[in-house]
C-alpha cells in the first residue's frame, strides 16, 4: 500500500463522496445479491457525468481504495477495507497516534 498515494485519492472531494457512496450502497446490493455498486448507481444520484464518475473510480482503485469485479458488460465496486485499515495503522505509526 501507497500511503501517499491513498492520502491523495482521500483528498480529493469527489473521490470521498463517491467512497462513501460506494460504502453506504454495499449493504443493499449484498442483500440483492450484487457483487458491488456499478458507475450507472453512481452516477444516477451524484449529478455528474459518467466519464467524470469513472475517472475518479479509476483513481480509488489505483489507490486500492476499491475492489472491481467484471460480471457481463457490468463492472461492481466495493470499499477495500483492508487497504483503509493498512492506511489509517501506518498513519497512527508515522505520527505516534
Amino acid at each position: 500500500m501507497d500511503t501517499v498515494k491513498v492520502a491523495k485519492a482521500l483528498s480529493d472531494p469527489l473521490r470521498w463522496q463517491i467512497l462513501l457512496r460506494i460504502a453506504n450502497r454495499e449493504q443493499y446490493f449484498l442483500e440483492t445479491h450484487k457483487p458491488g455498486v456499478c458507475v450507472c448507481d453512481l452516477v444516477e444520484g451524484m449529478g455528474l457525468l459518467q466519464s467524470k464518475v469513472s475517472y475518479h473510480i479509476k483513481e480509488l482503485k489505483e489507490a486500492g481504495l476499491i475492489s472491481e469485479v467484471a460480471e457481463g458488460k457490468w463492472n461492481y465496486y466495493s470499499v477495500n477495507r483492508d487497504t483503509l485499515r493498512s492506511y489509517l495503522c501506518s498513519v497512527q505509526q508515522a505520527f505516534q497516534l
